[in-house]
């Protein structure tokens, strides 16, 4: 007897599939992010011995920020005999070389036919630094960035826990310029409140930020930078979580970061991520969920399942395509919200309340003016209106290569911002 096959069985299952994974990473970031609303007391550890660094600041035509840079480096609270500091003056035609000579910095330059860009740059200059074979360890900053006078005591710290990826904390430099830069600054509050810090507290990996970063020399012998990724950064963090290795977050070792205070650099500097983290995305996330899988990796697990999201508007537009395909047949999303009781009161407030409750509660924990919380419906208004163009002009910018450089612009010096806090 010919039993006709279901063909809308394929759908229904694809359907469903598709449903669940995107709730199920919705409901599970919302679960993680619980973690930031609870004391964060401070892991205990031993800054001594102390650990020799090499600190590299890459450059590119820097000269207008970079001696801020170099004074909060040169003011850590750390034995000058114990840290040295490097400066990668890539292809530089401004004073950038100059300047941190006369701050006492080593400097290392390239031009010519070398390849430019801050991965090329850092990568070479890495292999140089460990090949002299002084140092522990290395800790990247940018020429905008600012180190808190505590930083290298922290990183000490953590390397004697036996630590050998550690990310900083990472805060804006210049938060007050406009209401751009207190958009941004409150996005970044939350981000390290309610996902970096829950991660790390859970024993996921912590995200890579290019600037604030500390690693072994030992572990950048073996994975060195990737130096034709735009986000080199990212791209590092995902082969070491591959290979087993955690990335730590160190929240007591803080790093101020300058925001694009003009949404013109604010989308370009979109545009370059977007780019790097779907290149990123294909390289890493299939081997990603593999190691989840074969090892029962929890830390690839979450890692694979954070790069996935790279392709979010595609696997919605898939979802929504196919409820409509599917329609008449069991959906998983459309049966959630209707048939558990309270589950539409239950999910509407899962949505709403967050809007008020975590920048609130995340300004707090920080010490934040309250009236900063306004600017977390800025940011969210702000991510729905640019998010399309990001896309597209992050597909444009992949075909042709050549990305817009950020300019940076704020004078913010350590001085200032360790006078604020005190």
């Amino acid at each position: 007897m010919f039993i006709p096959f279901p063909w809308n069985l394929p759908v229904t299952l694809a359907a469903n599939a598709l449903e669940f994974f995107l709730l199920g990473t919705w409901f599970f970031y919302l679960a993680l992010s619980l973690r930031g609303f609870f004391s964060k007391s401070p892991n205990p550890g031993n800054a001594f011995p102390l650990r020799r660094f090499a600190i590299l600041l890459p450059a590119h035509n820097e000269e207008n920020v970079i001696p801020m840079a170099l004074d909060s480096l040169k003011k850590i609270d750390y034995p000058a005999g114990l840290r040295d500091l490097y400066v990668v003056a890539d292809h530089c035609t401004d004073a950038t070389a100059a300047i941190a000579r006369g701050a006492g910095a080593k400097v290392i330059e390239y031009g010519g036919e070398q390849a430019a860009g801050k991965g090329h740059a850092i990568c070479r200059a890495t292999k140089e630094i460990i090949a002299l074979g002084l140092y522990d360890a290395i800790c990247f900053f940018d020429a905008d960035s600012l180190a808190h006078p505590g930083f290298l005591m922290a990183m000490s710290t953590h390397l004697n826990r036996g630590e050998t990826a550690i990310q900083g904390n990472e805060i804006p430099k210049n938060p007050r310029t406009n209401w751009l830069t207190k958009t941004l600054f409150v996005s970044q509050v939350i981000f390290n409140n309610f996902y970096q810090y829950p991660k790390h507290s859970f024993g996921f990996s912590a995200t890579l930020h290019g600037k604030g970063m500390c690693f072994t020399t030992e572990l950048m012998k073996d994975f060195p930078w990737d130096g034709n990724c735009l986000t080199e950064d990212i791209e590092l963090q995902m082969r070491l979580v591959r290979a087993g290795v955690r990335v730590y977050f160190a929240p007591d070792a803080v790093v101020y970061d300058e925001v694009p205070s003009d949404i013109r650099e604010h989308f370009h500097r979109s545009v370059r991520w977007a780019v790097g983290a779907l290149e990123t995305a294909r390289k890493h996330v299939y081997g990603l969920w593999v190691r989840a899988i074969r090892y029962l990796d929890y830390r690839a697990f979450e890692t694979a399942l954070r790069l996935t999201q790279t392709y979010r508007f595609l696997l919605a537009a898939c979802m929504t395509a196919l409820l409509f395909v599917n329609k008449g047949h069991f959906n998983f999303l459309v049966w959630i919200f209707d048939h558990p009781h309270g589950a539409r009161l239950t999910f509407k407030l899962l949505n709403w309340i967050p809007l008020a409750l975590y920048p609130t509660a995340a300004l707090l924990i920080d010490g934040t003016p309250l009236g900063y919380a306004v600017y977390y419906l800025v940011m969210i208004l702000m991510s729905f209106v640019m998010v399309i163009p990001i896309y597209i002009g992050a597909l444009r910018l992949k075909k042709r290569r050549r990305w817009h450089r950020t300019e940076h612009t704020s004078l913010v010096s350590i001085a200032e911002i360790v006078g604020d806090k005190t």
